[in-house]
């Protein structure tokens, strides 16, 4: 049995703890309820622009714009100049073979100086095209910066109106995620629907948009004109399968020249690549 002296210690001691312990939750308490000051971050001013810098901007644009135009008529002329003199080079390649034929029907020659003349001549032949083709590539080219001067007039598509359309082109912003990648399937409707391959002029980046500064890299322009049978069964079938497309009608309204479908994202501005003549 505890003595006096020990029961009134015991007492003293239950009433320290009680307190501590009262005061403990105390303290708990207060804490709890101060919750920490989140810091508020004051965001920065919003850039302004001015009426007259939204001018310089535009300004600035549209002569970029007439400068690669320039730039670009540039380049086709001289274009033009090398495919009358590789033209000419032909012209003289062909008459080469018609007078070795004649030669090797009379026994005079070998035949091995007519295949000669006759791989001269297809190479004559070969260069002259891809002249032909660079030149269909600057048309297009200077077709898409036209159409990209259409574009910036146009309103933004609406989920509910997804195509936008001007005597120049027609534009259409699909759902579908394109990519290089997809090029198969719509060379295989084409294939199936006119028994031929697609008719690419340019898939992706190529010489003449590295030249002239433009990012062609996730698209594919299609040598059709949009109002042809081809060209309307080409934009049907992409507004089904949700794809992007610009049909181009031509550099200039009412012209054929440039008239093609370029299928996925417009073409951008890389950089002002000096123009040099071939």
């Amino acid at each position: 049995m505890m003595t006096g002296k020990q029961t009134q210690f015991v007492t003293i001691m239950s009433r320290v703890t009680l307190a501590g312990l009262i005061l403990l939750l105390a303290a708990s308490g207060a804490a709890a309820q101060r919750k920490p000051r989140k810091s508020v971050v004051t965001p920065p001013p919003a850039p302004t622009v001015t009426p007259e810098e939204l001018k310089e901007l535009s300004d600035a644009a549209s002569q970029s714009r007439e400068t690669l135009i320039a730039s670009s008529q540039t380049y086709r002329d001289s274009l033009e100049r090398l495919l009358e003199l590789q033209k000419q080079d032909e012209a003289r390649a062909q008459a080469l073979v018609e007078k070795r034929k004649q030669l090797l029907e009379l026994g005079v020659i070998a035949k091995r100086e007519l295949t000669e003349s006759e791989q001269a001549l297809a190479g004559a032949r070969e260069k002259s095209a891809e002249t032909i083709k660079l030149i269909e590539d600057v048309d297009n080219l200077v077709a898409e910066v036209r159409t990209a001067e259409e574009l910036a007039k146009m309103p933004p598509p609406m989920p509910s109106e997804p195509v936008r359309s001007t005597g120049l082109l027609i534009r259409y912003v699909g759902t579908s995620r394109w990519s290089l990648g997809d090029f198969g399937k719509v060379d295989a409707f084409f294939r199936l629907s006119f028994k031929k391959p697609l008719p690419v002029s340019a898939l992706g980046q190529t010489a003449t948009h590295n030249h002239l500064g433009f990012d062609h890299r996730e698209a594919i322009d299609v040598a059709v004109h949009p109002d042809s049978e081809e060209g309307q069964a080409l934009i049907n079938y992409l507004r089904t399968q949700g794809i992007s497309f610009i049909a181009i009608r031509g550099a200039i309204a009412g012209s054929a020249t440039g008239a093609h479908i370029h299928i996925g994202p417009p073409s951008r501005r890389l950089v002002v690549a000096p123009l040099t003549s071939r």
